[in-house]
């Protein structure tokens, strides 16, 4: 499925001599739009939740996903008062949830 709100992208690495294959989803419009533009912009890390699947239509595979969000929503949940930016990433989860990603 095609959503032009978030990017997917497959990475294929060799950890440890063994093939590791991961999905890199790419959360930034969709956290501008469920934020209104308070986060969604600049500089972007890999979030710590790491613990979502989604399936690989090319293998059949459930691969691991990494949650790329921006620097501003992950330092905020780990700021003084994280209600708003937790609504915020609880939300934008939820959505992508709706659209196949499965938590473990």
């Amino acid at each position: 499925m095609f959503y032009e709100d978030i990017n997917i992208t497959k990475r294929k690495t060799i950890t440890n001599g063994a093939k590791y294959d991961f999905f890199i989803y790419d959360m930034l419009s969709l956290e501008k739009k469920v934020s209104k533009g308070k986060f969604g912009k600049g500089d972007t890390t890999i979030s710590r939740f790491k613990n979502y699947k989604m399936l690989d239509d090319e293998t059949g595979e459930m691969l691991d996903v990494k949650i790329r969000c921006s620097k501003r929503i992950d330092d905020a949940l780990d700021g003084i008062d994280p209600t708003e930016s937790k609504k915020v990433f609880d939300e934008c989860l939820k959505e992508l949830e709706n659209r196949g990603l499965v938590k473990q």
